[in-house]
């Protein structure tokens, strides 16, 4: 390889250029016609999301580890959410505020309104059946009791 050493995430070509081993990619779908029981479910699921993110908020720390280690159990007990949303909530609420404080402008108060769920591999999976609907299916694990699977489109 004229001297040059294979690293694991990337190969050097001669040009400069990094070649990666791996490539993420973001698809955007959406659910298409889903029953109000699964809405009503989604909807639920945010609603503790959303608390759940409040709480840890109101420890005013950005330490994960600190997160984890004082609260993880008590989240668990007093949340109804699986446990891979506990922790990406426990992220999030770092991540809101470390940014508010990189923000900060004097005498602003952090107020969330409003937040987005964080589903990581841990919380679901696709699948692609011969339903007539449609054939690609996300199932969402949204508690330690309840999974539900809407039916998803692509494109327009």
């Amino acid at each position: 390889m004229n001297g040059q050493s294979l690293n694991s995430s990337a190969l050097k070509k001669p040009w400069g250029c990094s070649l990666q081993r791996e490539a993420q990619i973001c698809v955007v779908g959406k659910v298409f016609r889903p029953n109000k029981s699964k809405v009503l479910a989604l909807n639920k699921t945010l609603r503790e999301y959303f608390k759940l993110v409040k709480w840890y908020l109101g420890y005013n720390s950005t330490s994960k580890k600190f997160l984890h280690e004082k609260c993880y159990e008590d989240a668990k007990r007093l949340f109804n959410l699986n446990t891979a949303l506990i922790q990406t909530a426990r992220d999030k609420a770092v991540e809101i505020l470390k940014s508010f404080e990189e923000n900060r402008k004097e005498g602003s108060v952090l107020k969330l309104k409003r937040i987005s769920i964080r589903f990581d591999r841990r919380c679901y999976s696709f699948s692609k059946t011969n339903n007539a609907l449609t054939p690609y299916w996300l199932t969402l694990s949204l508690n330690r009791e309840e999974r539900i699977s809407l039916p998803i489109v692509f494109g327009e």
